[in-house]
């Protein structure tokens, strides 16, 4: 750990631990008000299909998870294949870079809760496999599925037209122009409003998510590669999904469910800056990037830390105000007292809580 060392030992315990952790957690957590509002929500995309679908036949929390959790593990196993192509497999890098995408908070709730990240997080990972390997058919399929998805899918259909425009791919050009027509049509994204200041809100956001040290970096990685001119599809997305946020923050605000799916996909670029940077210095110059990166992984084992121990946290401390959502305990007690006295209705529902409580039977009294 000294110098961001990490054998092919400590990765299979790391990935041993964090499947242990993510499966309890998957089980055992209470339903959330997002998974909720994505089991009534109106708009048809694919998550919505999966969960009203299984929630149909088995009305566990459960079973609605376990698809994500299943397409969160495909989804490892494709960005392990893609790092393959910025690093040596079983290389330190290669490990870094694994650690460091899984312990991303974003990525982390995508394995355990029913959520809008883990479909587009996975067909992105896809389209950039499928890109990799020259796989046309397959990359054509996925964008036609990414389509359907809660997401701001045309950033990735832009990433790719500039990809094409900037490789002299025409085909890929005339392809994200095409899916980006599509997706105006099938999957509109709302762009309105006047600015109001919304763009330290996704600043912070975007901070929360990544950890604050690691949204630093992805800032700078973005600009390195950017100047350096090693812009690959990944760095197209993850640029260009970050860009845009940023731009229509300043006019309206977003939804960051919309764009943290490409976003969070920018590990690899990171610990790419990360060796580049490495190498070209000696061994005396390099404590300043260790410390980074020492930083940079601390910070995110305590704020994924946070999410396993969310429980104990809730029950035993204070600090109520730093979990993601504590009416996932308080409303299952509130709903079994109102069960308990026979009632099937409550007198104040904030509109926040409407879904969940509705999950769990109890509606707004009249």
């Amino acid at each position: 750990m000294t110098e961001c060392n990490f054998s092919n030992r400590f990765r299979n315990i790391f990935l041993s631990l964090y499947a242990l952790l993510i499966a309890i957690l998957l089980f055992l957590s209470p339903f959330s008000q997002t998974e909720a509002n994505i089991l009534y929500s109106q708009n048809m995309t694919i998550e919505t299909l999966i969960v009203k679908e299984i929630y149909n036949y088995l009305q566990t929390d459960w079973s609605m998870r376990l698809p994500f959790f299943i397409l969160s593990l495909f989804s490892l196993s494709i960005y392990m294949r893609v790092i393959e192509e910025y690093f040596k497999r079983d290389s330190i890098y290669y490990n870094l870079a694994i650690i460091i995408y899984l312990l991303i908070p974003g990525v982390t709730l995508s394995f355990i809760l029913v959520n809008y990240a883990t479909v587009p997080i996975f067909l992105t990972l896809l389209i950039v496999y499928a890109n990799i390997k020259g796989n046309r058919v397959l990359l054509i399929a996925v964008s036609v599925l990414l389509l359907f998805t809660h997401s701001a899918q045309f950033v990735v259909y832009l990433a790719l037209a500039l990809y094409g425009y900037k490789k002299k791919e025409w085909w890929l050009l005339l392809l994200g122009v095409g899916f980006i027509l599509l997706a105006s049509v099938i999957a509109t994204y709302d762009i309105d409003g006047v600015p109001k200041g919304h763009l330290t809100q996704i600043i912070g956001i975007y901070a929360a998510i990544l950890s604050p040290i690691l949204f630093l970096v992805v800032v700078y990685a973005i600009y390195r590669r950017a100047i350096k001119k090693s812009r690959d599809l990944l760095w197209y997305i993850v640029a260009t999904a970050f860009v845009v946020s940023l731009l229509l923050s300043i006019r309206q605000a977003i939804k960051i469910t919309d764009f943290a799916p490409f976003v969070v996909l920018s590990a690899p670029l990171v610990v790419a800056i990360f060796r580049d940077s490495l190498a070209i210095r000696l061994p005396e110059f390099r404590k300043f990037y260790y410390l980074i990166c020492k930083s940079v992984l601390i910070v995110l084992l305590l704020e994924t830390s946070i999410i396993f121990l969310h429980y104990p946290l809730y029950r035993y401390t204070q600090f109520k105000e730093i979990l993601l959502d504590s009416s996932i305990y308080e409303i299952p007690k509130i709903v079994e007292e109102l069960k308990s006295n026979g009632k099937v209705c409550k007198d104040e529902i904030n509109s926040h809580d409407l879904t969940l409580y509705r999950y769990y039977g109890i509606s707004k009294c009249r």
